[in-house]
């Protein structure tokens, strides 16, 4: 059912930013996601969209760059005249220790990861303060709070993002802007599919359901902070981790689940 609300998805035509866009198109929003440079994923992804909602489109540009925000955000608005909900998805990832991370990938990183996400909230606020309705919902990580060797540049972007997220959330709700974020743990995708294959068993010992995330349960939970059932959850970094972060040696539950299955030949 079409509700005229307007979401723009950032990263929103690959992976868990194209699960994310389409779960919002089929809960009635008009979305436009926002791709930088692969126009063959964003043609794919407009057709999956006009699908489900005619009125979606995607949209190219560089969110870490103002001059194209505020492009982007304009275009969306469009002839609703109204921007409802901003998911702050584009993200990058990748491993470099102290003495292999250049100064340029360390601009980039956090200008991608953490500062789209400033200017992309703050390019939507005249519509939300307007309309005094608004859902920004930020992608963080288990790594930033985590400590992962080799994960500097990444985790200190996401943990920007937290203190963002807080922050903002105290600051909008006058304006009825609800801020929260949403904290995958290992997630089958593009980008983290090389770190899967090289530690992915190890990895999953320590997951607590004993396997890595999918797209389309982020997208459910992004789907939810962006309901009006959600209207009274603001500040909030929510982990869909697996249980990553509950317990310590999980893998060991599983292993005694599959030694009480396993028939004992003197009973």
């Amino acid at each position: 059912m079409q509700t005229n609300k307007v979401a723009i998805v950032t990263g929103g035509t690959r992976g868990m930013g194209e699960s994310i866009s389409l779960d919002l198109a089929q809960s009635g929003h008009v979305v436009y996601a926002v791709y930088r440079s692969d126009a063959a994923s964003a043609a794919k992804t407009r057709e999956r969209l006009r699908e489900i909602s005619p009125a979606s489109d995607v949209i190219q540009g560089d969110v870490s760059v103002k001059a194209d925000v505020d492009r982007i955000v304009t275009t969306a608005a469009g002839a609703l005249g109204r921007v409802d909900v901003l998911v702050n998805n584009a993200g990058i990832f990748d491993f470099y220790f102290i003495d292999e991370m250049t100064e340029e990938y360390l601009d980039h990183i956090f200008a991608v990861n953490f500062k789209s996400q400033f200017l992309m909230t703050q390019a939507c606020l005249p519509y939300m303060k307007k309309q005094r309705f608004g859902r920004v919902i930020n992608a963080s990580s288990i790594s930033a709070t985590l400590a992962d060797v080799g994960l500097i540049g990444y985790g200190v972007s996401k943990a920007g993002v937290n203190m963002f997220t807080k922050i903002a959330a105290a600051e909008l709700a006058p304006y009825q802007i609800t801020v929260n974020a949403y904290a995958p743990g290992i997630t089958h995708t593009d980008m983290t599919d090389a770190m899967i294959r090289e530690r992915g068993t190890e990895q999953a010992k320590q997951i607590a359901l004993g396997r890595f995330g999918t797209c389309a349960e982020i997208a459910s939970l992004v789907s939810y902070l962006a309901s009006d059932a959600a209207g009274y959850i603001t500040g909030q970094i929510i982990g869909c981790d697996g249980g990553f972060f509950a317990v310590q040696n999980p893998y060991r539950a599983h292993e005694h689940a599959a030694e009480l299955a396993t028939p004992n030949p003197e009973a």
